[in-house]
């Protein structure tokens, strides 16, 4: 009966152990996630504020046209990250092909200065959301095999979406 006990208490305390390490581990791509998803939210909010201020140019270039009116107002929109960053780079497809047909625009040296301050952005933002996607996918691959899906439901921890980015649009 003692014998039974101990290993019981023993195996009791190699799957408490199990858990707690694999709950580790799915913490720490959780917490690289959240820090990088605080940068790309900052880099999102700048890329909205640059788009915001290339509108006015557009409208002086444009004879007062409002091609951004939808991506203006995302502020007020409770959509998340991934959301945004579909809808800005839309606004930002806009703003490159409205600068290939508005001369105006090409020559305004504002608008090339808030371009600039785009790109340099997204390349932030590409950065960012390459280092989001590999944590995600590590942490969407930890948690469909055996047993962190058994401690991924105990904790409630669910895949997560990926950003778009270059590298798996192809």
């Amino acid at each position: 009966m003692v014998l039974f006990l101990v290993i019981l208490l023993l195996i009791l305390s190699i799957v408490i152990l199990i858990y707690f390490m694999g709950l580790n581990k799915l913490k720490v791509y959780q917490e690289k996630m959240n820090k990088v998803e605080v940068i790309i939210n900052e880099a999102l909010t700048d890329k909205q504020e640059i788009i915001i201020g290339i509108n006015s140019n557009i409208k002086k270039a444009t004879d007062k046209k409002d091609y951004l009116k939808d991506y203006l107002d995302l502020k007020e929109q409770n959509i998340n990250n991934i959301e945004k960053d579909l809808k800005l780079e839309e606004a930002s497809k806009i703003i490159n092909d409205l600068r290939k047909d508005f001369s105006k625009l090409a020559k305004d040296n504002d608008f090339n200065k808030k371009m600039q301050n785009l790109r340099t952005i997204d390349e932030k933002l590409i950065s960012a959301k390459k280092i989001y996607n590999e944590n995600a996918i590590l942490n969407n691959k930890l948690i469909k095999t055996f047993p962190y899906n058994i401690i991924g439901k105990i904790a409630k921890y669910k895949t997560i979406t990926i950003y778009n980015t270059p590298e798996n649009e192809n």
